[in-house]
């Protein structure tokens, strides 16, 4: 039944008087209305069942407080902004409609392609001699270049464009290949400040002047503009003065901005002022046969001023959702979130506390990137977020909660933007899986909290694959000088930096210059955490501890790099500690004992009966609280008690690829991580009997190596036969290898139950991929 908006009002007025303000439970639900929305609907209907909304914001703007939004599956390509609050015993709920996939999009489709003609090429060299002789004029020679013009919205960080789904490539030198985690770069021979020599540079005088510069540097990301350039260098204004650009700091760089650098498939690059946009679509076809869209929206649902709103089962793509520092008791949960930040400029965050310095850059994009939740008291959970420039999840405020959570592929462009950035007190970050990050999976830093940071719980999470584009980092990283009282890391697991970490700090817990009143307890870390579980970085005041933590392949446990401690206290850890003054070690079982893991082959840490860790440690609450036996063990997993585990419950299907039932063309294949499925090709397809998809699975993640020359290549994954329904259809990203192995994953169509599931190569062309293994998994299903 519909409200009566006058009967509505004497019956809320009488309540109000008559409770002092304050709407009984029954009063504020008994009204409320159930909305709904769909794509075939529209904003001049009622909104019912039978007569839907068009649009989200048409609900966001008539519900009240009890009210609910049901939506069906659809694109919605929105800036929605809720008009008003729910209460703590009424709250406002948008839920996608059982079984829907609901998509909040940042993009709008971009139409009205035209090929650039020689013509065309002529007059844009005519205005900019950069262009003779260029890869563009070649691809132009060719027929592969076509442009639009659109107006990008101008207060964007930055821009992203979509080539059928795929995000495209920036023009830049040199090409970076499709992986923005993964990128063909540069590197300086030698360099100051604001310089960098390269004998690749081999463009004429002036080629690069207003070109950006891309570079990573030790442990610094930064970007400038070019000012001068002659063949063999080039020179940028605006960069920071924290490191320099020489091969010592390992400078990696690339150079974008420019239309003569738009000369390979997949590319793009937006006029600014024409307002035009270029693209060379993949299969050099023309853009009008296939799906191009271009960002438009940096916030796709805006809660900021908000409270008591629930946000159940929606998906965002290319556009993100944030609280404010009003918002309160908020709720958004089983979200589906994709390339939530794009930008490609690095500056000082606006939200930065401390004095500006030379190394103010660092914080780029750390207030401003990712789903952000700020405020007090609300809550993200049981979602996933795969791909941002800057942060997954940036917990703000105080009293908020980011719990069971699956983040993948951030911070790449390699600021202190993290998976999780932590930029409050009071939070709790447990249960999550962060994985593959530019710098860190989880950041702490004073240039954005300040000097203390306190109470918050980060635990039972899982963290791997960090330090992948610069060095001297954490899978948690804490910097600098800050007070931790109050703030515990334990029952983390810490695990997989990047290869090419190991020349630098890559601890599993990283606190480094000077933070103090640390406690790091019952954390597990394994394959590359130079420094062991935990490092203590710089001169500490006092008051850190570091008890039962677990190294499994690493030799050391906690690590100290200063002279100076006070009432440091490192107790019952199994692998290597320091001992330097003012630091108390007890306990710890050094490296060179077998402490006879159950089995470190699969990294399963926990102890045999026979372990030498048993009974050997001392009492320290409460990293041994619960223990069994005449004294507590070593380590993070107690003897006899139930062990814990780390990362997220995503309701997931996993299969082992090189687990066929049938194939045609492929080969089981032997890699560092076991047997994998190899010699997958064009034309080749792979075939698994009953697989479960529960009651429903959106997302097909997998484990896939692919080399760079090969990357762009495609599967298609199909049901119940080799030309059953198509759910999806993989893009392949470079990283790095055949052999070398990270998550890649792709939306799939809704697919519930039990089917046979088959990988078909595209195309006729060699090398699609190498797969370990892949699964199906959804955070909007609970089976």
């Amino acid at each position: 039944m519909r409200r009566s908006t006058s009967r509505l009002a004497v019956l809320v007025s009488a309540a109000l008087l008559l409770t002092g303000g304050e709407l009984s439970a029954s009063a504020q639900t008994s009204h409320a209305t159930t909305y709904y929305v769909s794509p075939s609907g529209s904003d001049s209907r009622p909104g019912t069942a039978t007569a839907p909304f068009e649009h989200i914001q048409k609900c966001a703007t008539v519900m009240v407080a009890g009210d609910t939004c049901v939506i069906t599956s659809g694109t919605y390509r929105e800036h929605v902004v809720p008009a008003h609050d729910g209460t703590a015993r009424a709250r406002i709920t948008y839920r996608a409609a059982a079984g829907a996939d609901v998509v909040i999009d940042g993009t709008d489709e971009v139409s009205g392609w035209q090929r650039v003609t020689g013509a065309d090429l002529s007059d844009l060299t005519s205005h900019d001699a950069t262009l003779d002789g260029s890869p563009f004029a070649s691809a132009v020679g060719d027929g592969h270049i076509y442009r639009t013009h659109v107006t990008l919205d101008p207060a964007l960080p930055g821009n992203q464009v979509f080539f059928d789904g795929t995000p495209g490539v920036e023009a830049q030198w040199p090409y970076p290949g499709d992986n923005p985690l993964a990128p063909n770069m540069a590197s300086a021979q030698s360099g100051t400040t604001t310089s960098l020599s390269d004998s690749a540079l081999t463009q004429p005088e002036g080629f690069w002047k207003g070109a950006r510069l891309t570079a990573h540097n030790w442990f610094v990301s930064e970007t400038g503009t070019v000012t001068s350039s002659s063949v063999g260098s080039v020179t940028a204004a605006s960069l920071p003065d924290c490191v320099g650009l020489s091969p010592n700091q390992r400078t990696a760089y690339s150079l974008s901005g420019k239309l003569a650098l738009l000369g390979h498939a997949g590319e793009w690059y937006y006029a600014d002022d024409t307002h035009t946009l270029y693209g060379w679509m993949k299969d050099g076809d023309d853009p009008s046969g296939h799906t191009v869209e271009a960002k438009q929206r940096n916030v796709g649902l805006d809660l900021s001023g908000r409270s008591y709103t629930s946000l159940d089962g929606l998906g965002v793509r290319a556009t993100t959702v944030r609280t404010s520092a009003s918002s309160s008791h908020d709720v958004i949960d089983r979200m589906t979130a994709r390339y939530v930040s794009a930008y490609a400029d690095l500056a000082p965050d606006p939200a930065m506390v401390t004095k500006p310095d030379g190394c103010a850059v660092l914080t780029a994009g750390e207030s401003t990137s990712g789903i952000i939740l700020d405020g007090q008291h609300n809550t993200f959970s049981n979602s996933t977020v795969d791909w941002s420039a800057g942060n997954g999840v940036v917990a703000m405020g105080s009293h908020n909660t980011v719990t069971d959570n699956t983040i993948t592929h951030t911070d790449y462009l390699g600021s202190y933007a993290a998976g999780i950035n932590v930029i409050g007190s009071d939070l709790t970050i447990t249960h999550n899986t962060v994985a593959q990050a530019g710098r860190s999976d989880l950041n702490i830093d004073d240039k954005m909290t300040g000097a203390k940071v306190s109470g918050n719980e980060i635990a039972y999470n899982d963290f791997s694959g960090y330090n992948i584009l610069v060095n001297d980092g954490g899978a948690i990283y804490v910097c600098c000088k800050i007070d931790l009282t109050g703030t515990v890391m334990h029952h983390n697991l810490l695990h997989d930096a990047a290869p090419g970490a190991a020349a630098a700090p890559a601890p599993g817990i990283y606190f480094d210059n000077g933070a103090y009143n640390a406690t790091a307890y019952n954390n597990v870390a394994w394959n590359g955490t130079s420094y062991g579980v935990v490092l203590f970085n710089g001169d500490s005041t006092s008051g850190d501890r570091a008890y039962n933590n677990t190294s499994g392949t690493d030799s050391r446990a906690v690590s100290f790099n200063g002279a100076a401690y006070a009432n440091v206290d490192v107790a019952n850890n199994i692998g290597d500690t320091d001992g330097p003054d003012g630091v108390t070690r007890s306990h710890d079982l050094p490296y060179s004992t077998d402490p006879l893991f159950a089995s470190p082959d699969t990294h399963d840490y926990s102890l045999q009966a026979q372990s030498p860790a048993r009974a050997s440690g001392v009492v320290k609450p409460p990293a041994t609280d619960g223990y069994k036996g005449r004294r507590p063990d070593a380590g993070a997993y107690p003897y006899g008690v139930p062990k814990w585990t780390g990362g997220s419950s995503l309701r997931t299907t996993t299969v082992q690829a090189e687990r066929y039932a049938d194939s045609s063309g492929v080969a089981r294949h032997a890699a560092g991580t076991g047997s994998v499925l190899g010699n997958f090709d064009g034309g080749d397809w792979v075939e698994y009997t009953g697989v479960d998809f529960g009651s429903g699975r959106t997302m097909f993640t997998g484990s896939i190596g692919d080399d760079p020359a090969y990357s762009g290549r495609q599967f298609a994954i199909h049901t119940d036969s080799r030309t059953g329904p198509v759910i999806g259809t993989v893009t392949v990203l470079n990283t790095g290898g055949f052999d070398t192995y990270t998550d890649q994953s792709t939306p799939i169509a809704r697919t519930r139950g039990v089917h046979d599931v088959y990988l078909v190569a595209l195309g006729s062309s060699p090398g699609i991929a190498n797969i370990d293994r892949f699964a199906f998994t959804d955070p909007a299903t609970k089976g």
